[in-house]
């Protein structure tokens, strides 16, 4: 269980209890040695209040959802942990989407943490996933596309860094030398002309880490879905089949020197 998680829980329960309690508290005293006392009091009840709650919540934070057979990093042009989130992120809502959607991007930076080779708990899912972000389906102009597409060029060309490099899923850029050869979006060829339905979440639909492009799209649609609970609910349902986690760069994003 993570640091961060037991403390934001453990002092809400504590700051509840100590709030409750009005009997524990001094009203007025004149001896400091009394008010130590008090002090004292409270703590060791607040403690014995918040114990079953730290070891449950201990005890599910640890919970082993499955295994990964490889180290899930964030990279540039591609990574292993940003391909994994965005196709189980594509395909969760493309198999839930009335119209199905065409392809998926998301944000290095969103990804708190890697996942490395070996058990995979139910905590490290909130440090890589530790915000509210729901998934949304945007529609975006052909003019719009552009901007998109000028933004993974840009990203995917910088040094590496934890914000260099885009996930994206469904969708393929081939660059020759920094300059764009070919893009396929859902095994077609990229039309200029076209508007495009893009999965992503709330946050970068709002304009988040300068994608702009999202801004006054044709259409929104919201899932309902959080991309905590896609990432979460996809470990154990590979479980539940027996499957781990093993999976190799597939060149989506590519850039020949």
């Amino acid at each position: 269980m993570t640091n961060l998680i037991k403390y934001i829980v453990l002092t809400g329960i504590s700051l509840n209890f100590l709030a409750c309690n009005k009997t524990l508290q001094v009203a007025e005293t004149s001896s400091s040695n009394k008010n130590n006392s008090e002090t004292v009091a409270v703590s060791t009840k607040a403690n014995e209040l918040i114990t079953p709650y730290r070891d449950s919540m201990n005890a599910t934070m640890d919970e082993v959802l499955n295994t990964s057979l490889v180290d899930l990093e964030v990279g540039v042009p591609e990574g292993l942990l940003g391909d994994f989130v965005c196709d189980l992120t594509f395909d969760r809502i493309r198999n839930e989407a009335k119209v199905a959607p065409d392809f998926c991007i998301l944000n290095n930076g969103g990804l708190r943490t890697p996942i490395m080779k070996g058990n995979i708990t139910r905590g490290k899912i909130f440090e890589l996933m530790p915000f509210e972000n729901e998934i949304v389906i945007v529609e975006i102009s052909s003019a719009k596309m552009l901007e998109l597409i000028d933004y993974i060029k840009t990203k995917s060309l910088l040094e590496s860094s934890r914000k260099a490099g885009v996930p994206v899923a469904n969708f393929r850029m081939m660059m020759a030398g920094g300059e764009i050869s070919n893009i396929m979006i859902n095994n077609r060829q990229y039309d200029k002309n076209k508007t495009y339905r893009i999965v992503t979440t709330d946050y970068l639909s709002g304009g988040g880490d300068n994608m702009t492009f999202f801004l006054n799209p044709t259409s929104i649609e919201k899932t309902g879905v959080k991309l905590r609970d896609a990432i979460m609910d996809y470990v154990i349902e590979l479980k539940s089949r027996n499957l781990p986690i093993n999976l190799a760069l597939d060149g989506r994003i590519y850039n020949a020197e």
